[in-house]
């Protein structure tokens, strides 16, 4: 609705953007953080003094590390390894996972002005995504056969219950400390699972706006 309403505001309140930035991102839970990016453009449409609507487009590299896990040391039979008390042996397993999205944000912002061109600036609205590319690295699985168990890694989005779709909510704060730069904090916050029963994702960044004045 908020990217219908924006298509049919008048052409001359509208400003061309390109958003830059960087931090961290994860899934909930369990799962640690590992760097994050985003770059876009976006297109800005003044309602008043204070509101305005930008949809944009942007390309999101986003991922997580799973923490630490033992698994089971298995001989090229599949057979556990045993030590010479009759204990079984145990490996430490590493998994870090990239998943880079072309993402679709529509938000709503709201400025309050501060000085001359400067302005503190609020903003929130929905986004969808969809998954185009990623990889997941997996280190020292001592239960995968022969140099797997050293190294291995797949596509992230050609695993079996992955899920490419992506859709979520977006919050940040910043300031616009110039006519044309913005400073932000912002994070997102998905509403969908990564896979089904699992996470979903999360993202926070400090971002570099650059908005083209149309005057």
């Amino acid at each position: 609705m908020l990217l219908s309403v924006a298509c049919a505001l008048p052409a001359a309140a509208q400003n061309l953007t390109l958003k830059v930035g960087g931090g961290l991102a994860s899934h909930y839970k369990d799962s640690r953080p590992v760097g994050a990016f985003k770059l876009g453009l976006g297109y800005e449409f003044e309602l008043d003094q204070h509101w305005t609507v930008e949809p944009s487009l942007v390309f999101y590299g986003k991922g997580w590390k799973e923490p630490d896990e033992q698994v089971a040391i298995r001989d090229d039979e599949g057979e556990q390894i045993y030590d010479e008390e009759g204990n079984p042996l145990v490996g430490v397993r590493s998994t870090s996972a990239t998943a880079n999205y072309i993402e679709l944000p529509v938000v709503v912002h709201y400025y309050i002005r501060t000085n001359d061109n400067q302005y503190v600036n609020l903003y929130t609205g929905p986004y969808v995504a969809c998954g185009v590319s990623g990889k997941i690295k997996t280190r020292g699985d001592a239960d995968r056969p022969g140099s797997e168990k050293l190294y291995y890694d797949a596509k992230t989005f050609s695993l079996d219950g992955v899920r490419r779709f992506d859709a979520g909510w977006q919050v940040g704060a910043g300031y616009q400390f110039s006519r044309n730069f913005t400073l932000s904090l912002e994070g997102d916050f998905s509403l969908s699972r990564f896979r089904s029963g699992g996470d979903r994702n999360v993202a926070g960044l400090i971002a570099l706006t650059y908005t083209f004045s149309a005057d």
